[in-house]
């Protein structure tokens, strides 16, 4: 059974220290500063609407936690939302600060976070959506145990990072991208990772 009693427990991994969300924190990461990747605008497109989200058993609530350095700095944030009761599954979402995105500090979150998510908070199931080019992203859910179940392709608009789409730099990224002169998409994989995978991989838990 999932419980959130456990959400004001604090996680303390090498580097990173989990704790729960305060509102002050939400005015911290709206100075942290912009990302530099260039395509990093259409790393968040929103998912189309799921059938099922009305069942009883869903919901839309949103619980999540501060990612600290064991300093004290706020570096990044996770969430959870989909909540789905009968199968102890929900949605992750993350993000780090820009000057801490390729240190590592993610993975050693995650890894910190699933312990705890697959043990006190009793979950059985994570699924996540992520942007197919994201490769550094894909890598990381991918040595944490995350399998692609699916992928889909989500209408981008008149995105202004696309044109960099004709530079042969990043040629090795369109086959992420469908175009034409009406519309452009972006394809992102759904991954999925359970508590069986988690532990069968030599995953730790926090009860």
């Amino acid at each position: 059974m999932v419980t959130h009693e456990s959400n004001a427990r604090e996680l303390l991994g090498e580097r990173v220290r989990i704790r729960p969300w305060r509102r002050a924190d939400t005015l911290i990461q709206e100075r942290w500063p912009r990302y530099s990747e260039p395509f990093s605008s259409l790393w968040n497109i929103p998912r189309p609407y799921q059938p099922g989200q009305d069942d009883q058993d869903w919901t839309g609530a949103t619980e999540a936690w501060a990612v600290e350095l064991r300093s004290g700095s706020l570096i990044g944030r996770i969430s959870l939302r989909e909540i789905d009761r009968r199968r102890q599954s929900a949605r992750l979402g993350i993000s780090l600060a820009q000057p801490y995105v390729g240190q590592g500090l993610g993975g050693e979150s995650l890894r910190l976070f699933l312990s705890y998510y697959f043990g006190a908070l009793g979950y059985q199931r994570m699924v996540l959506d992520v942007a197919a080019f994201n490769r550094r992203a894909v890598r990381c859910y991918q040595r944490l145990g995350f399998v692609s179940i699916g992928s889909e392709w989500r209408p981008v608009g008149n995105e202004p990072a696309l044109r960099l789409l004709d530079d042969e730099q990043y040629q090795h990224l369109r086959s992420y991208f469908r175009r034409n002169r009406f519309s452009a998409h972006v394809e992102f994989y759904e991954m999925e990772l359970t508590r069986e995978a988690w532990l069968a991989a030599g995953g730790g838990l926090i009860e």
